[in-house]
This record gives structure tokens, sequence and C-alpha cells, in this order.
């Protein structure tokens, strides 16, 4: 059965996900208010539920009656990337791997014990929407592996989460999104770059009272000595000087919503010498 919760930002349309359910004999229902689950769960006694991306909190007293156990996937390492965005702060932070987990479901926001967990590589070509693709993926042997184990009676292994190692991570807001050209070295920029493609058409950049977002970068092959945000325009390349005498070489900008190649940025006002600013 499949409960599909009321959202605002749904990756799906409502219409499209009840017609892949009708063609796969998958009973589903969809919900009008975030009090339905609780009369859902009671109506269907479902023996095991596994929650995804589900926009609310739940009281979890209230899912009374679940033999089998309440299992929330969570796109990010516990404990120590707690929150609603995991996969924006791992990028953001740069890890070298990025890890999906599934956990029991608790009270206490993404706390309760690990009982699958699963890291990829972070490779230059992860983004946001690109490893959200690839958890989307990964989460279904999770629940594979937990539903096998349930299923023939095995006893799942339950690792505590270590309180001490817990940190939680917010929503990203306006500055979370945004290049500081003064404090950021090439590599985390990039890093921020991923984290923002494409679901904020890339990470922002301040310059001549107007924003643009970079959606695409890679590291210089010289360092600049130029104040960091510096833009040096030649030989079709688009660069800018960062911290630490590295350079970042932009390939795409978006621009009054169109996506640009950085080469023809000039056509939109933008030359050599000018400096991109970091206060916001």
């Amino acid at each position: 059965m499949l409960y599909f919760g009321k959202s605002a930002h749904a990756d799906i349309g409502v219409n499209d996900l009840a017609g892949f359910c009708r063609m796969n004999n998958i009973q589903f229902y969809a919900e009008d208010d975030k009090k339905e689950l609780y009369t859902w769960q009671q109506m269907n006694q479902p023996d095991v539920i596994f929650i995804s991306g589900y926009a609310h909190k739940i009281a979890v007293e209230e899912l009374s009656g679940v033999p089998k156990g309440i299992f929330n996937i969570h796109f990010g390492s516990l404990p120590q990337y707690r929150g609603p965005s995991p996969v924006f702060w791992q990028l953001k932070n740069g890890e070298a791997q990025l890890g999906l987990a599934i956990h029991q479901l608790t009270g206490k926001l993404d706390s309760g014990a690990v009982v699958w967990e699963q890291n990829i590589n972070n490779e230059v070509y992860h983004t946001y929407n690109y490893t959200n693709q690839a958890f989307s993926q990964l989460q279904v042997q999770g629940v594979s592996k937990i539903l096998i184990k349930l299923n023939s009676k095995q006893t799942l292994t339950y690792k505590i989460q270590a309180e001490t190692e817990a940190r939680y991570y917010k929503k990203p807001q306006l500055a979370d999104v945004m290049v500081n050209w003064d404090t950021m070295d090439a590599k985390e920029i990039l890093g921020l770059i991923k984290a923002c493609t494409a679901w904020n058409n890339g990470a922002g950049a301040l310059i001549n009272g107007h924003e643009l977002k970079i959606l695409d970068a890679e590291a210089a092959l010289t360092g600049a000595n130029n104040i960091p945000g510096t833009i040096n325009i030649a030989n079709n390349k688009f660069n800018v000087a960062c911290i630490n005498n590295q350079a970042l070489s932009i390939n795409f900008f978006y621009i009054n919503n169109t996506c640009i190649p950085a080469r023809h940025a000039g056509f939109y006002g933008l030359k050599t010498g000018q400096t991109f600013i970091s206060k916001i």
C-alpha cells in the first residue's frame, strides 16, 4: 500500500502516481490533511511502515499497532546529518562519502536506531538532483533487505546513534546558497554549486547590484593573484579569482531565467576586472 502525503513541493504529481499504482495493483491513498495518516493506519493495519520524504512531523504514539515496526528513510548519514535537507549539506560540506540511513521512527527527529545504511562516493557529477535520484534507487535496496529479514523472521541489527556525534542542519536559507568569495576557497564553492544544482538553479553570486547563479564550474588550471571574486575573461574562459591563490573556471550561468554558457556572459554586461561581492 502507498500513502501519499500532501506536499507543495512533491517531485511527482498525484495523478501520475495514482496511475502507476493502478497499473501495478498497489493500493493508493492520497491525503488532503496530515491527520488522515493516523486514520489510514488504523483502518489498514499494515505490518510495517516505511516513510520517505514525508513533509510533516509524525506523532509516533498515534501510530499504534504496527507489529514489525515503523522506519524512516533518511537521505543522509546519521547521526552526523540530521534535519530536513541532508543531501544539500553533505554536498556543500564536501563529504567524500554521501550517506543514506533507514532508522526507527521515534518522537525525536532522525534519532532512532539505524537498521540499514549505505554510502556512495561523492563524485564530481553528483549534483543535488543527481544524488536524490541515486538515493531514490538505493532506498529500494534497503527496504527490500529489511523486508526479507522481517519475512524470514531474522533479527534486525539496531545501531544506536551516538548523540555526542549528532548534528542537526536546518533547511538552507539565502545566506547558505550564496558564494562568499572572501571566505570560500575553490573546492568549497564547487561543493556549493553541486549542492544548489538544480533545485536552486545553481549557487548565488552578486555583482553590479544583481544576483546571478552559477550552474557549473571547475577548478582553473592556474591560480590568480587578484582580489577574490575578480573576473578574468580570455580565450573563451570565464575565470574568477578565489582565496588561497586559486581560481574557478565557470562554464554555465543561470541569468534572467535562462541557462547561458559563461563565455557569452559579456552580453549581460560582465567583463574582465569586475568583482563579485560577498555581502548580501
